[in-house]
């Protein structure tokens, strides 16, 4: 399905019955990674999953794009799915939208997932995605290589060569200046102060081998999120759903019925 949202058309997929639960992607990817979790999460939610600008199946228009943007993109396909309050759950990238959209649209949400993503970037990364989203622009996906190791902890890599192989061919499928435009979106950010006013429950997943976001920023989310719970997940990295999808998808529904009963 699609809609448009300030002349932007935006892919999503919506099925399950259930109080109304949102999955936002990670950069580079797309709805279809939510694929393997959505079936026995629509047994229990509605479940809405949106391609963000630039990713999947939405429009890929030019940059810059920002968390805001990408926030009032996902309020727009919320009031047009006649969504009044969702659980909104959000994996790198998707968290940082997620928390935006939390911070800009409180009305809307009734709870936060967020998985491996952080409320602030340092200078120095802020200039590795600088580095990143500049050599993508110029050189294609080639500037990413080895982007898809670090998206998993060591001995799922190790374990799994090809499911980190087929990362690395999704996002080498991307649209260039899209994926770069997205990157400068979420590489300068902080709002770790501004984590106080939300103040529905919320759920923060986190690998203890992830490198691409450490549990140093998961540890700085649950202090500021005054209604926050941590669960740090041993022997996993960056892409919790893919490398323990049991512990994910358990987790996730025991905190949402949590809320609903």
């Amino acid at each position: 399905m699609f809609t448009t949202i300030a002349d932007v058309r935006l892919h999503y997929e919506q099925e399950g019955k259930g109080t109304d639960l949102i999955l936002i992607h990670g950069l580079g990817m797309s709805l279809r990674d939510w694929d393997d979790c959505t079936p026995d999460l629509a047994k229990h939610h509605r479940v809405l999953r949106v391609d963000v600008r630039g990713f999947g199946e939405s429009d890929k228009p030019p940059g810059p794009y920002s968390a805001q943007l990408f926030a009032r993109d996902l309020a727009g396909v919320v009031q047009a799915c006649q969504i009044t309050r969702a659980h909104v759950a959000g994996i790198s990238m998707g968290g940082v939208i997620a928390q935006r959209f939390a911070l800009d649209f409180p009305e809307l949400v009734r709870s936060l997932v967020l998985i491996s993503t952080s409320s602030e970037v340092n200078a120095q990364a802020q200039a590795a995605w600088e580095e990143l989203a500049s050599g993508v622009e110029r050189q294609g996906f080639t500037a990413a290589d080895g982007m898809a190791d670090r998206h998993h902890g060591a001995s799922f890599t190790k374990a799994y060569p090809e499911r980190v192989q087929n990362r690395q061919r999704l996002t080498a499928a991307n649209n260039p200046q899209a994926f770069a435009a997205a990157a400068r979106a979420i590489s300068a950010f902080n709002w770790t102060a501004d984590l106080k006013r939300i103040q529905v429950p919320t759920l923060i997943l986190q690998g203890l081998e992830d490198v691409l976001t450490p549990p140093g920023g998961a540890v700085k989310m649950n202090r500021a999120l005054v209604h926050s719970r941590l669960l740090m997940i041993p022997e996993c990295g960056h892409f919790v759903p893919d490398e323990k999808p049991e512990i994910f998808t358990n987790s996730l529904l025991a905190f949402l019925a949590g809320i609903d009963l």
